[in-house]
């Protein structure tokens, strides 16, 4: 069955507090509407570690840091460590850095993520002088070599990496009902990734920007049927 997380957005802490929008997504999550949430720049509006730990501890929400990590492997360790042993349950690294810890209990943290869903094709190109499919087939071929849990991509992307036995994570997805692309070139519906056989998917505005968020996590979670 495949699962949602609600990114979490250009949104602080304490907003996402204040606002209603995390009891509520505790509350999704306690009744299986959600695994959890994804974030990266709300770990900019304080102290990252205790934000990650109220998030787990005191809302009970499943962790996915989506801070795309490339760089040298000692750097990439260390910040993949602190991050999981604050509490995050996924940490996001890019494909192309080639990283694989020398601490391999960090593995089954992993996501490794192909290309950007705000890349086009020709950006790809000029970038890795690789079509997209190509570039999608390599990165896809490192992560299952480097032993990663995860693959994070578009749906697009899944298409092409069906035989990837890693669990994937799919991104850019829109419901039926939310017609707006924002910065997003490569998107697709919730029935589109489930046919992908997607272990996640990722959906932020559509849901956060909602007037009634629990409703819309409803509404999401019917298309998955």
């Amino acid at each position: 069955m495949t699962k949602v997380i609600v990114a979490l957005d250009g949104v602080t802490f304490s907003h996402a507090m204040e606002s209603g929008v995390l009891p509520t997504l505790s509350k999704a999550c306690e009744k299986g509407l959600i695994w959890g949430v994804k974030i990266n720049d709300m770990l900019y509006s304080g102290d990252a570690t205790k934000i990650i730990s109220s998030l787990k501890d005191d809302l009970k929400l499943g962790i996915m840091v989506d801070v795309k990590l490339h760089d040298i492997p000692s750097t990439t360790e260390n910040s993949i460590g602190k991050l999981v042993g604050a509490g995050a349950n996924i940490v996001t690294i890019h494909c192309s850095s080639n990283y694989r810890p020398k601490n391999t209990s960090l593995l089954k943290y992993i996501a490794g993520v192909t290309a950007l869903t705000s890349f086009t094709d020709l950006e790809i190109k000029w970038i890795y002088d690789k079509t997209y499919e190509e570039i999608v087939r390599a990165f896809s071929d490192i992560a299952l070599m480097n032993s990663y849990e995860y693959i994070m991509g578009s749906v697009k992307d899944m298409n092409y990496i069906r035989d990837n036995p890693l669990k994937k994570i799919c991104t850019g997805i829109r419901p039926s009902w939310y017609r707006e692309r924002h910065d997003q070139v490569r998107i697709a519906s919730v029935k589109e990734a489930v046919r992908t056989e997607a272990d996640f998917i990722v959906v932020g505005r559509p849901i956060t920007s909602a007037g009634n968020v629990m409703e819309a996590i409803e509404r999401v979670n019917s298309e998955l049927q």
